[in-house]
């Protein structure tokens, strides 16, 4: 007789599957592509351990796993991300937001609200992705108008559906490019990015999740990470209202050597940590 497996079974064998695999995450990943397969919330599976699945959850869960279990991330299994409190399409290949860079969002956000009453404040997001960081702060400052840049134009059908989902197609909007070449004559009280900073020769050694699924173009900063921090901070000024800041997120370890970098026409001004205490942000203003 086959065995009746129980939604405390299932957790069990996936977890233990997983681990066996290298993911650390094992657990986690185990209750949320349960969730995903039989439509419930996670902590609905602490309520119902045993109770038995209808043969279609066990099946759609067994393909989940099988994903996993190729280090597929799983927020391309499910394709979607929370972020900055915002549920955001992030389909297979696309590079995937992470909370450490939620004080980016927080960083310019504070800042936009130090503007002068009744100013729409205008932000320009490069290396936009799925627009993770510009769209959130478009949600936590209700009146900034947001331009989101990247150089994949295949970047503006996710970004596209970003903004869609998130209500806001009368204040952002995707223009594929190379950093500021889509934005020629234009000044913005915040530029935000978060550029690609990993050396490349680092890229081969990191978790298959990153390495073999995310775009390297989203990943790869150059020999020593800061390939397109310099041609940010090169070139920020002049697209800076008076007074306006750049904000940029860097690799653990790499912040002070960000901040000593040439900055034509900037102040450097802080550096920030993340949730992690590392220093994850680096800020400048211009005169």
């Amino acid at each position: 007789m086959d065995k009746v497996w129980t939604i405390l079974d299932l957790l069990k064998w996936a977890a233990e599957d997983f681990k066996k695999r290298g993911i650390e995450t094992a657990r986690l990943d185990a209750e949320v592509l349960l969730a995903e397969a039989l439509g419930l919330k996670r902590m609905d599976l602490y309520l119902r351990f045993e109770q038995s699945p209808a043969a279609e959850g066990l099946d759609r869960f067994r393909e989940l796993v099988r994903r996993r279990r190729g280090r597929e991330p799983v927020a391309h299994i499910l394709g979607r991300r929370e972020f900055h409190s915002l549920e955001l399409c992030c389909p297979a290949g696309r590079f995937i937001p992470r909370p450490e860079t939620e004080v980016l969002v927080d960083e310019a956000v504070a800042r936009l609200k130090t503007l002068p009453a009744g100013r729409v404040p205008t932000v320009l997001d490069l290396c936009a992705g799925a627009g993770a960081v510009g769209l959130a702060v478009a949600k936590s400052a209700p009146t900034a108008r947001v331009v989101l840049v990247d150089v994949d134009p295949t970047a503006g059908e996710v970004v596209d559906e970003n903004i869609r989902r998130l209500g806001l197609a009368d204040r952002a909007d995707f223009r594929a490019g190379d950093l500021f070449s889509p934005v020629a004559g234009a000044t913005f009280d915040a530029i935000v990015a978060n550029p690609p900073y990993i050396p490349s020769a680092e890229i081969g050694g990191l978790m298959p999740e990153v390495s073999v699924h995310e775009p390297r173009l989203a990943l790869d900063g150059g020999p020593d990470g800061l390939d397109v921090v310099r041609r940010l901070l090169g070139e920020a000024a002049q697209f800076l209202a008076p007074g306006g800041w750049l904000l940029f997120e860097v690799g653990e370890g790499q912040a002070e050597s960000a901040a000593a970098l040439p900055a034509p026409g900037l102040t450097h001004e802080a550096n920030r940590a993340d949730i992690r205490g590392c220093l994850r942000v680096v800020i400048f203003r211009r005169a």
